[in-house]
């Protein structure tokens, strides 16, 4: 009797895994992160890719209504944080074979407040078997960076505008990462510090001096920055902290762009000579002769 229990047992643990087994290959899920390195506070952005292996086309669908698709954190003190579940009403068929993507701001959900390691995992239901399964797990690294002691960014958001009235302030700061270093915008609210934006304006060279910045007669921010190898970049930041424009100069020679105040009170760039990024490099090399040709004057 004991050895028919026994191997009643066997035969269903060994039934169950492979069940499992089968469950999870139905999806292949990975997730991947748009950087390994951000500052705290900073838009995290997943891509999520999902293959259906399962042979059978599936309407995905969470249960009782709830999201098919959710993101498991753990933060850097090792604790998981509650399940980031997406709100969605979209029906989908998922055709067999086929694959799916979906690219998400995780930080919409969850603000990634502290220093250090956060781990971060994509959770799809499978429908057949009424279980969520676990993608791989994306780690990066939340660090500080080297604030820039600039005065007179503080402002007041004008009329008309969401938080009219408050009065917030611009921030920049220095994140060094490996080779490189990275130009960062912060937009505080003044009264409580609370930050209410945090964003990249891309690799900056800090060679002689710190970036040229002001406020305009708008309260919106303009930075020019040296973003490669006598390369500059002026941007410009709208007080809901949102990038509206972007321009590339180039410094020539001796001659470099600087960020001046213009006759009407707009700001604006004068010296070095614009530049496009997207443009193809012209080939000013001499072109050489074919053997056909004879030299002049002969």
């Amino acid at each position: 009797m004991p050895s028919r229990l026994f191997r009643l047992v066997l035969f269903v643990a060994v039934a169950m895994g492979a069940w499992s087994t089968q469950a999870h290959a139905q999806f292949l899920t990975n997730v991947k992160l748009n950087k390994a390195t951000y500052l705290t506070y900073e838009a995290v952005e997943a891509t999520i890719t999902i293959n259906n292996r399962s042979g059978t086309d599936i309407v995905m669908g969470g249960p009782n209504g709830m999201a098919w698709l959710a993101f498991e954190v753990i933060n850097p003190a090792g604790n998981q944080v509650p399940t980031i579940r997406l709100n969605s009403d979209e029906s989908i068929i998922f055709k067999a074979g086929a694959s799916i993507s979906r690219k998400v701001l995780i930080s919409d959900s969850y603000s990634f407040s502290e220093y250090g390691m956060y781990t971060i995992a994509a959770s799809v239901y499978h429908p057949p078997s009424q279980q969520y399964f676990i993608s791989n797990k994306a780690r990066a690294q939340f660090v500080d960076a080297r604030p820039l002691d600039i005065p007179n960014l503080n402002f007041g958001v004008p009329p008309g505008l969401p938080g009219e009235g408050q009065i917030r302030k611009y921030a920049l700061s220095v994140l060094r990462d490996f080779d490189r270093s990275y130009l960062y915008v912060r937009l505080l609210e003044e009264r409580t510090g609370l930050k209410l934006a945090t964003f990249s304006l891309g690799p900056c060279i800090l060679v002689s001096a710190d970036p040229q910045v002001t406020v305009d007669r708008e309260n919106k921010l303009h930075i020019l920055f040296m973003a490669a190898p006598h390369i500059y970049a002026h941007v410009c930041v709208d007080t809901q902290g949102k990038i509206i424009r972007r321009a590339y100069h180039r410094e020539i020679k001796s001659d470099r762009p600087e960020l001046v105040v213009q006759a009407d009170q707009t700001i604006g760039v004068v010296g070095g000579e614009t530049y496009d990024p997207s443009a193809p490099v012209a080939d000013n090399k001499p072109k050489g002769r074919s053997i056909r040709q004879r030299p002049p004057g002969l």
